[in-house]
């Protein structure tokens, strides 16, 4: 039999490295699990083995935009945790996890990762190849849970922190779904209105001898435009949309894009707490797990989705490298509210920073819940209003030259 050499953390943390002869990889876990190490490394004794996934030109055309959901990620994270605190070894667990995932692409992702740790790659370094499935924040958690030796208990606190994460993403999107719901089906009925109903109007007031108000004057220019133009306004409203994507790539458009969102009354404020939820939750979960400071803000600051706030968290790091610590630059940035300064300040003094952001994340979760709840009911009267400006704008345009044709008649 082989003999395969391993690298594995006792109960208590420490690094031990070793040798046993057994029949498979599988089997080496098994014998450590039972001694109650939890493996980081197991390869044969100078051997390696080959990639058993085809390389990524290989992969079929339509395989390249299968996609991980969120929801396939946290499933897989919450049924690794649990099988990680039976006892379980971590080979066992991904070729049983493997087995019975829905998702194709994570089922051969997991082959992949089981064959890497097979060769001697720890579990970090194997999902490491894979960035477009396991993000950095995961693979911190990862590394941190090898590097301690608690990978069941943050197994754990990965999927809770997935599943918030999760919970605030629908929230924000249920939150920017109504008010693009009602301003999509206002620009279907101005295109009807255009298409059917203006044109008849139109030809009836072209044909009176009458002045005619500057709203109806407004409307058949708009009408003629509509018609005649519509392919060059839909060239310039593409060429607007083009222009505008260019300019959110590049680094000042991107920085000033993220700012209008962060200012943008009602939709700004839901989005700044639910990123201060982020920040909060990402940054106490990863101290807790025992993640360096220095690397939880970096790993911080590319989960944000917000360059501004990125460079909040950026500025925090240089301030703690310089040993200033995080409340001053928070406050400085004028960004973040007093709550997440004063907790962090607090934390930081009294030395339990994680449990302070934890609270501090449920609390922004609470309101994030409210103010969507909220959000209906203050955008409705704006849509109201808007909305009767039309039917007014519409009804001077059309009913005002109506009434004087029909004067002229009497």
């Amino acid at each position: 039999m082989p003999v395969f050499e391993y690298r594995a953390r006792n109960r208590k943390g420490g690094l031990e490295e070793g040798s046993l002869t057994a029949s498979d990889a599988d089997e080496v876990g098994q014998e450590l699990a039972k001694r109650g190490h939890f493996p980081v490394k197991i390869k044969v004794a100078g051997g390696q083995t080959k990639d058993k996934i085809k390389d990524e030109e290989n992969i079929p055309f339509g395989q390249r935009f299968e996609k991980v959901t969120a929801k396939d990620l946290v499933l897989f994270t919450r049924q690794m945790s649990t099988l990680f605190n039976a006892g379980l070894p971590i080979l066992g667990i991904l070729s049983a996890l493997s087995e019975q995932m829905e998702s194709p692409k994570l089922k051969r992702v997991l082959v992949q990762v089981r064959a890497d740790i097979q060769g001697g790659l720890s579990v970090s370094e194997s999902m490491s190849k894979f960035p477009d499935v396991f993000s950095e924040l995961y693979l911190s958690m990862i590394a941190a849970g090898e590097a301690g030796g608690v990978m069941d208990e943050l197994l754990g606190r990965l999927a809770d922190l997935l599943e918030k994460d999760e919970d605030n993403r629908i929230k924000v999107k249920a939150a920017m779904s109504y008010p693009k719901m009602v301003v999509g089906a206002m620009a279907i009925a101005m295109v009807i209105l255009m298409v059917k109903v203006v044109p008849i109007f139109v030809g009836m007031f072209e044909k009176a001898n009458i002045e005619l108000p500057l709203a109806t004057q407004i409307m058949i220019g708009a009408n003629k435009a509509f018609q005649d133009y519509w392919h060059v306004t839909g060239a310039v409203l593409f060429g607007l949309f083009l222009l505008h994507k260019k300019w959110v790539s590049t680094e000042s458009g991107r920085f000033k894009w993220d700012m209008f969102k962060l200012k943008f009354p009602l939709i700004g404020a839901i989005l700044l707490r639910s990123a201060m939820s982020k920040f909060a939750r990402v940054f106490g979960t990863l101290q807790k797990g025992g993640v360096p400071i220095l690397d939880i803000l970096d790993v911080t600051a590319q989960v944000m989705g917000n360059v501004v706030l990125s460079r909040v968290v950026l500025d925090v790091k240089e301030s703690v490298q310089e040993g200033l610590g995080m409340a001053v630059p928070l406050k400085r940035s004028g960004l973040v509210p007093p709550l997440v300064v004063q907790m962090v300040a607090a934390g930081e003094e009294s030395g339990s920073l994680d449990i302070m952001l934890i609270k501090v994340a449920d609390y922004y979760d609470a309101e994030v819940d409210q103010a969507v709840k909220n959000l209906s009911s203050k955008i409705e009267p704006i849509l109201l209003v808007f909305m009767g400006g039309m039917v007014l704008f519409l009804a001077l345009a059309i009913f005002v030259p109506m009434w004087d044709m029909s004067k002229m008649a009497g």
